[in-house]
């Protein structure tokens, strides 16, 4: 029996894998999964929905989300600066660490600590920027290079990891893993479209930059003014809570109408996208589901690293309020759920997995 470890950090990461390990699991590979706590919380909740067994491991000793530059900084050098000796890692033939995030670091850290090869799932993307965005580009650089094996899925990731073929052994399959947690979370579920804006922005050069910061609160203010939407809800991050609180934005958009609320677990926020008539988000994640659905999306960057995901329903917005506008008062793009027969239901968690089988 093949023993698999498989290194947990932010919620986008499990969302990502879940189906590669409940495939695993199913094709009776030994899992251990190694948290980093990065977003224990959140992470916990949703490894509850899990009812396969599995082993589990923490090599942190906080209980609450990593929620801060300062608390990060902290946490990633309590976590690094220990043995990293994992006992039932040791047992595994293969470790699977996931994309660009410090957690992904990490994982590459306690493999190699415990003399267990590396799998690099979602292998190969690049801004070509090594500072944006920061650190994640050059995590994913560092963490395809210290791998044996690197999994990729799409033509653009195909052509930047050129360099490593014949010397790495190389996974490809047919789409990112993420596409199993979406089209399964919305099958036979009947959804009834409403008019609402669902906002998500947590990433670190939005949330401490308070010139965008500001611009975007702006954003939604005038958003909000134009009545475009019944309501606008705004999941938020815990740093982005803390950063929104800070610079006294809170309660001024309470007072404009719009909704600030704690992050749902995945299968509840997915029916809350399908259900919205736009959403505006920094995540490259939920930028990738709103695609796969169809989804009426502005991305709040000026950069992707998968541009595979844009398209006439999601668009990358440069910050650009016009753009934003003009592109919120299109009435002719698609508003219908994407729907998913089983000639386009092929997993790429189960592609996955039947490659590790056959290795």
């Amino acid at each position: 029996m093949v023993n698999i470890g498989f290194v947990l950090g932010t919620k986008a990461q499990f969302i990502k894998s879940k189906y590669v390990l409940k495939e695993l699991v199913k094709n009776n590979f030994n899992l251990v999964i190694v948290d980093t706590g990065q977003h224990k919380e959140i992470t916990k909740m949703e490894l509850e929905q899990i009812s396969e067994n599995y082993d589990y491991v923490s090599v942190s000793r906080n209980s609450k989300n990593i929620s801060s530059i300062v608390s990060m900084f902290f946490w990633f050098l309590k976590i690094t600066l220990r043995p990293l000796k994992v006992e039932k890692l040791q047992k595994a033939d293969y470790c699977i660490v996931h994309g660009d995030t410090l957690s992904t670091l990490i994982g590459l850290f306690i493999a190699k600590k415990n003399k267990v090869p590396v799998i690099h799932l979602e292998s190969g993307f690049k801004s070509n920027n090594w500072f944006k965005p920061f650190p994640e580009e050059i995590i994913r650089a560092l963490v395809t290079k210290f791998s044996e094996i690197i999994v990729i899925d799409s033509p653009e990731a195909e052509k930047n990891i050129k360099k490593y073929i014949g010397k790495k052994k190389i996974i490809r399959i047919s789409r990112n893993t993420l596409f199993d947690s979406v089209v399964q979370e919305i099958k036979d579920v009947e959804i009834i479209k409403n008019n609402n804006l669902i906002v998500t922005i947590h990433r670190t050069e939005n949330i401490y930059n308070k010139k965008l910061l500001n611009k975007f609160i702006n954003l939604l203010i005038e958003i909000e003014n134009k009545n475009l939407f019944d309501e606008i809800i705004w999941y938020c991050h815990d740093i982005t809570f803390n950063a929104l609180i800070k610079n006294s934005y809170n309660n001024l958009l309470i007072q404009k109408g719009i909704k600030l609320k704690k992050l749902l677990t995945h299968n509840k926020f997915i029916l809350e996208l399908c259900k919205s008539k736009s959403i505006i988000t920094d995540g490259g994640s939920i930028a990738e589901e709103c695609s796969i659905l169809g989804l009426k999306t502005i991305i709040w960057r000026d950069l992707v690293e998968n541009i595979q995901y844009l398209n006439k329903n999601v668009i990358l917005s440069n910050y650009d309020s016009t753009y934003i506008f003009e592109f919120l008062n299109m009435n002719n793009l698609n508003t219908e759920i994407t729907k998913f027969d089983d000639i386009n239901l092929v997993s790429p968690s189960k592609e996955f997995v039947e490659e590790l089988i056959n290795l």
